[in-house]
């Protein structure tokens, strides 16, 4: 049961959450001309501007978009939004082919909840990487999944010194991600982690909207990115358009009007009583 419950999750995420994140492997930004003439800390310091921006940005933001998702079975194009408070509370929200909703992830808290109209069904599962995996086959917690999006990260686990190479600079955070930095703005060029009880390895690659001349880099928010998974082997492409930051995030509406609709309500990681 569980092996069908996944892999119908896999044929929704691939046919119905938007966002535009596959690309191929050849979409990786190299460092802009005279890059390396940036000492690294001064890349650093830009990096941690950028962060501290995002940290004291809105809480509350929406985006849409479309995802594009590739698996050794099939892949699927759908369009997406996003609403989220931080990203500890999101709503993500997919979309037929006349623009009906086909299904809703809702991550609230320690809970992950999938509700399906055309089932009449809720999927409740806990908010890690176990849970994501069984829902879409993306065995990324969902915290870091909204963390990815919205480009923040972790603080770092070194204060130096840091080096160039020739990709650039390259950092450690706290929680054992490795980010490449672009050393103009201080952005996430490229950001890798996982395994080791931390959900699957992955590898983010960013796109960034260009900067006008003489303007701050403050909240922009990303054109678009990709997000590679080697076990199980998933790619997916995920490409925004008009960042919004609203006055208040997600409801549970949808959860709750659907109980109230006679879906059926099922938890099917927790043990049978």
């Amino acid at each position: 049961m569980n092996g069908s419950r996944r892999a119908w999750g896999v044929r929704w995420l691939a046919a119905g959450v938007a966002g535009w994140l596959l690309a191929s492997c050849a979409w990786l930004p190299s460092p802009p001309e005279g890059a390396r003439e940036v000492p690294g800390g001064v890349i650093v310091e830009r990096y941690l501007a950028d962060q501290e921006a995002r940290r004291q940005g809105p809480v509350h933001w929406s985006v849409e978009g479309v995802l594009e998702m590739e698996t050794p079975e099939q892949g699927r194009r759908n369009r997406i939004d996003l609403l989220g408070s931080g990203r500890e509370r999101v709503r993500m929200r997919a979309y037929g082919p006349f623009r009906q909703v086909a299904a809703e992830l809702l991550a609230w808290g320690d809970r992950v909840r999938w509700v399906d109209p055309e089932r009449r069904s809720v999927l409740e599962v806990p908010a890690n990487a176990a849970g994501m995996a069984h829902l879409l086959g993306v065995p990324i917690p969902p915290e870091r999944f909204f963390q990815v999006i919205t480009g923040r990260a972790a603080g770092l686990s070194s204060s130096g010194p840091f080096p160039l190479d020739e990709n650039g600079v390259t950092v450690m955070t706290r929680d054992g991600e490795r980010l490449r930095l672009d050393p103009v703005h201080g952005r996430l060029l490229e950001r890798s982690g996982g395994g080791k009880g931390k959900g699957a390895p992955y590898r983010v690659v960013y796109r960034w909207p260009e900067l006008p001349e003489g303007k701050s880099a403050d909240l922009r928010m990303p054109a678009g990115l990709v997000i590679t998974l080697e076990k199980p082997t998933v790619r997916l492409e995920l490409s925004f358009q008009g960042w919004r930051f609203p006055a208040s995030g997600p409801a549970d509406s949808s959860f709750d009007q659907a109980i109230r609709s006679g879906f059926s309500l099922s938890r099917p990681l927790e043990p049978e009583r």
